[in-house]
């Protein structure tokens, strides 16, 4: 009889687990539901995102600082293509040069050193896109600019030049043809994998290379209604929050 008993009461058991079992997961799918649900409605309600364009740099063109409180100088740099993530348009003859702000310092790091330009000085690219040589953008440096070098072996060295930009003109045709809401917010400027003949090896010291590569990127102004980026971040948080406590509580339930 006893035995018979507790066999009766482990069934038992068992039938109370699966059936907590079963409203817990339940639950699960009633709230990976509802988080669908919410984004979909977030998705369809917020206006399109529009992209940023880039301009992609190439080899070609001679960079420079020469020593003291000089700035740091670009000449005739490559510039291949723009495109926005979709679509790509080539240019002809793309050209950028720029100098920044005077050289304000510089300092030694692990495998080489650092320098430091004052905000100011100019930009420019110019370029055919398909109705001649124009300005397809302009403007100056926004904050400090920094060059780091050197690593690597001749003729390239790992080395990089970066900056952030004011945008005071793009090419309203160039806009157009990639969906670009005017006036441009800002932008951002990366040369990287300079070439040296001679690598300089200290803060402070002249140099001439060539350009390898790199980008210049251009935000744009957030069109009517689109959310800010960090309305978007709290949101999703939020909702990966939402999906944290979900597990939580089928994990206390399995307890």
């Amino acid at each position: 009889m006893k035995t018979v008993m507790k066999r009766t009461v482990m069934s038992g058991g068992d039938v109370m687990g699966k059936a907590q079992r079963e409203r817990s997961r339940a639950r699960g799918i009633l709230t990976k539901r509802i988080l669908a649900v919410g984004m979909g409605i977030l998705l369809l309600q917020a206006p399109a995102w529009a992209l940023p364009i880039v301009f992609n740099l190439g080899y070609g063109g001679t960079v420079s600082y020469g020593g003291g409180a000089s700035a740091f100088t670009t000449t005739n740099g490559v510039v291949r293509s723009v495109g926005n993530g979709t679509t790509t348009i080539s240019i002809t003859g793309g050209d950028l040069d720029f100098a920044t702000g005077a050289y304000t310092g510089g300092a030694s790091t692990g495998t080489g050193f650092q320098n430091m330009y004052a905000p100011g000085g100019s930009f420019s690219i110019y370029g055919n896109i398909g109705s001649g040589t124009q300005l397809l953008i302009a403007g100056t440096f926004a904050e400090a600019s920094t060059f780091t070098c050197c690593a690597g072996t001749f003729p390239v060295y790992t080395s990089a030049f970066s900056g952030l930009l004011q945008v005071t003109a793009l090419d309203t045709n160039l806009a157009a043809a990639l969906g670009f809401n005017l006036p441009a917010t800002g932008a951002s400027l990366a040369q990287v994998q300079i070439r040296f003949g001679a690598a300089p090896t200290q803060a402070g010291q002249a140099f001439r290379g060539i350009q390898g590569g790199g980008a210049l990127a251009v935000t744009d102004s957030p069109a009517q209604g689109v959310p800010e980026p960090s309305v978007v971040l709290l949101l999703a948080l939020g909702m990966l929050g939402l999906a944290f406590w979900k597990k939580y509580v089928e994990g206390r339930s399995h307890v």
